[in-house]
Parts: C-alpha cells; structure tokens; sequence
C-alpha cells in the first residue's frame, strides 16, 4: 500500500465516529438552564479519581457555556468501590436539601476521596450547610438506596461501562477527558 500510494496520490476521508444515544437526566441533580440547547450527562463514582478528574471538567464547561449547557449528574458506584454507593446516597440526602448543597457536596467528595466513611460524609454534609437532624434520617431509611441502584442499571443499560462516562446530546464521552474534546462536541 505504502509503494502504491506514492506514485498515485490518494486522499482518504473518513469521519470520526460518533456513537448516538438517547439518553434522560430524569430528576438528576443538575448545573445550568434545564432548557439548555447542550445537554450533557454524566455518569460518575464518588471514589473513582478519574471521575474527581471529570468533575473538574465539568466544572471547565460549566464555566464556559454557562447558560448554554445543562450538566445532569448520575450514579455509577462500581462495586470495587465500597464507600462509592453509601457517597451516592448522601449525596442525594443533601441535594434534597438544597442542588446548590449537592454540588458543594459534590465537590467536597471528589477532593476528599480517601474520606468517604459514614463520619466524614456527613462532616462534608454539615460543611455544605445541610441539615444534619435531617441528613441523618435520610441516610437512616436508606431512602436513594434505591434511586442510585436505578441510576447504575440505566447506565449499564445505555451502554456505560466505566467512570466517568459522559453524554453530550446524546454523544458517548468516555473518560476523564480534558476541556477541548468537550469543547469540540459543544461547537
């Protein structure tokens, strides 16, 4: 092939390939407008340092589209992680609180995340400004037990195998990507 392309030029066009895929944020806690024109969802582990990677990258994005992009956040504890599940759950004890203490939580998590026990996730659900009383009841009942099980199976089910996994309208981000591939899909 190598001898045959130099005496006769050839241009070769191939287009990157995009894997398309309907995905909803549901009730997800989320940054941005809800009727942003760039919906982008992500699938995340609180113990996953990629995923602590991702985070900040989202928060690149969120930065730099603002209002133009919606920024939903899932559950995708994996099961090598064993303080990942109960991290989801308080996180969603928190953000029935307040989304704005999701996200403080939220990031609290990720920069933390060798602190992921039962005493330091709720330090960090105190330090966002959660009702602690509230918190504690909520964590008790294991009341998004159930929600963050439902979060990993729609995952699995549209095709996330690892964290982070993103979704840009419905286009596959795998990995802790930097800004530009981000950047690339929004333009």
């Amino acid at each position: 092939i190598a001898n045959l392309t130099k005496s006769q030029p050839i241009e070769v066009y191939f287009t990157k390939p995009k894997m398309q895929v309907q995905v909803t944020a549901g009730d997800a806690p989320f940054l941005g407008k809800t009727d942003a024109p760039v919906q982008i969802v992500a699938f995340s582990d609180f113990q996953c340092p990629f995923c602590a990677r991702g985070a900040d990258v989202v928060h690149e994005v969120a930065k730099k589209y603002g209002s133009k992009v919606k920024i939903s956040f899932k559950h995708f504890p994996l099961p090598m992680h064993r303080e990942a599940r109960p991290a989801s759950e308080a996180s969603m004890c928190v953000n029935e609180q307040s989304m704005d203490k999701f996200w403080k939580f939220h990031d609290l998590a990720f920069k933390a995340q060798d602190k992921l026990d039962n005493a330091s996730l709720e330090k960090n659900a105190k330090d966002v400004g959660a009702d602690i009383k509230k918190y504690n009841e909520c964590m008790t009942s294991k009341k998004y037990a159930s929600l963050v099980q439902k979060d990993l199976e729609y995952g699995e089910k549209i095709g996330v195998k690892s964290t982070p996994t993103f979704f840009v309208n419905g286009q596959l981000v795998n990995g802790a990507v930097p800004l530009e591939n981000f950047s690339e899909i929004i333009d």
